[in-house]
């Protein structure tokens, strides 16, 4: 009697702390990596194309690629290829990430609103501090592979439930701006792969 009983305690321990690393958030799973990692972000745009994720230094914008384009060229060619590493939230102390770009370290991505105040923007901030603070993190939600690619999605610190988004902005703002949309849950999202 006291073995099963024993038993039924380590089974419910190993429950309790299996879903404690499956967080809400889903950030625990990605935790389980080597950070930092380099990523060329990209959506699947057709059969023969990718949209991905670039910067010009002060902006963040979506940009249309043949799949066939060497990634590796790629990252060599445009502001592409982000560093994610792992940070804490400021307020909270939650597990979160930043993405800076590979080739300049001192470009943060981050979100504004947008002038008119009616959207969320991506953007990059210039600065060699080494916390420009949760405008700059996000939380990094591990989604099912594609085709044996790492896929996530990306949701600010800073506005939880907003997430990094291939869709187009207003018609106010360059057709390629990067913007974020709002999304009851990171499954709803658009998912990045991480190449």
């Amino acid at each position: 009697m006291k073995k099963n009983f024993l038993s039924c305690i380590l089974v419910s321990g190993f429950i309790s702390l299996s879903s404690g690393i499956c967080s809400k958030e889903g950030v625990a799973p990605a935790l389980l990596e080597k950070y930092p990692q380099y990523w060329i972000l990209t959506v699947d745009e057709s059969a023969d194309k990718y949209t991905f994720l670039r910067t010009n230094g002060a902006n963040m914008f979506r940009k249309s690629i043949l799949k066939s384009y060497s990634l590796t060229q790629l990252a060599i060619d445009e502001d592409c290829e982000f560093e994610a590493a792992l940070s804490k939230t400021e307020f909270t102390n939650k597990d979160c990430f930043t993405l800076r770009l590979d080739k300049n370290k001192k470009l943060w991505v981050g979100v504004a609103q947008s002038p008119n105040k009616q959207e969320w923007h991506a953007h990059t901030l210039n600065t060699t501090s080494t916390d420009p603070g949760d405008g700059y993190k996000f939380f990094i939600h591990k989604m099912p592979d594609v085709d044996g690619v790492k896929t996530i999605t990306i949701e600010s610190v800073d506005q939880p439930g907003w997430y990094i988004s291939s869709s187009p902005p207003g018609f106010n703002y360059a057709a390629n701006q990067l913007t974020l949309q709002q999304a009851s849950s990171p499954d709803k999202a658009t998912r990045w792969q991480c190449r």
